[in-house]
């Protein structure tokens, strides 16, 4: 059986890899490259969001401002100073990562539904000062001609080119995010989510492991706003408003929180469904909410929790399903001096 579950495995593996390499060879325009792209985009943000968040439990909604600080870093230095995108993504990281974990110290006195409320007050602050500092940020009007990257002489000037960056960072993100996960700070994370009282108890640094996860999701928002400043070449601050903050909330949940492959499944079942609800224009929004509300009630562990299900019915083992948590198994000693 477990021959057979590997081997399916890398089946899938394998034809999934050859259709994400030719899909803008096949796809039927440009314009769905582009929502592939923007899927790959939330998919980054939902996977920096579900460590946070579904791995060490802290309610995150300022997801926007670290967004927003990887778009500006990257559009500021492009536009006035020419610097390319392969040294405005790091850059972009370290700032949305440095907010991330700036964000994160006044969290650490707070919890549950205060916990919501102080993310989303930070992330609205940021928000004021890209409207406001017009010296800096062009104010509402937001910054145009964002220059598309070039790789090795190449002009990436399309949706089509520019879809493979993102395939990359995606793959790259994904991969990172599962060694975390794997690692002793991924377990630091879990013991943290399930019982922050005892995983101090047993020598775990909480604060430290709740900064490093907002710091985290902040490195993965700035990789998503680096590459939504390059491939859309303009920015306003209402793009990183808080409405899109919960459009990855939404996602993460709908995908299984606490799963990485939750965050790929919503990440791009959800911005596909709503081009594909955009024909029913007005009642677009309902049929969104009732698909929502349906997953949400029926599917608590999301999509990919389903798989849990299906294991439990017929006794077997789906090559995607989530592995169950790893238990911790060694923490850090206490410190008693």
């Amino acid at each position: 059986m477990k021959n057979t579950a590997s081997t399916i495995k890398w089946i899938l593996l394998g034809v999934g890899g050859l259709v994400l390499l030719a899909y803008p060879l096949v796809a039927p325009n440009r314009y769905t490259v582009h929502i592939v792209n923007m899927a790959g985009i939330w998919i980054l943000m939902s996977l920096g969001l579900n460590l946070a968040m579904g791995y060490c439990g802290q309610i995150n909604l300022a997801l926007g401002a670290f967004w927003g600080v990887g778009a500006y870093t990257a559009a500021l230095l492009s536009t006035r100073f020419g610097v390319p995108i392969w040294i405005n993504m790091p850059l972009g990281m370290l700032l949305a990562g440095i907010t991330g974990a700036l964000i994160a110290l006044p969290m650490l006195k707070v919890r549950s539904h205060y916990l919501a409320l102080v993310t989303i007050g930070l992330a609205e602050t940021i928000n004021i000062i890209m409207v406001n500092e017009i010296w800096l940020t062009e104010g509402p009007l937001g910054i145009s001609g964002i220059p598309m990257p070039n790789l090795f002489g190449i002009p990436i000037d399309g949706a089509e080119r520019f879809y493979y960056i993102v395939l990359v960072c995606v793959v790259v993100g994904f991969l990172v995010a599962r060694q975390i996960v794997s690692h002793r700070i991924g377990r630091s994370f879990i013991a943290i989510r399930d019982d922050d009282t005892a995983a101090k108890a047993m020598g775990v640094n909480v604060a430290y492991y709740q900064v490093l996860a907002n710091a985290i999701c902040g490195v993965y928002c700035g990789v998503a706003g680096v590459l939504y400043a390059h491939m859309s070449t303009y920015i306003s601050p209402d793009i990183f408003e808080f409405k899109n903050a919960l459009f990855v909330l939404t996602m993460t949940m709908v995908g299984g929180m606490g799963s990485l492959a939750g965050s790929v499944v919503g990440g791009l079942a959800l911005p596909l469904a709503q081009e594909w609800l955009r024909a029913i224009k007005s009642w677009q929004l309902v049929g969104f909410g009732l698909a929502i509300m349906i997953v949400v009630l029926f599917m608590p562990g999301g999509v990919v929790g389903l798989t849990q299900k299906i294991e439990q019915a017929g006794g077997i083992r789906l090559p995607w399903a989530r592995k169950p948590a790893a238990e911790p198994s060694r923490m850090e000693e206490p410190n008693v001096s």
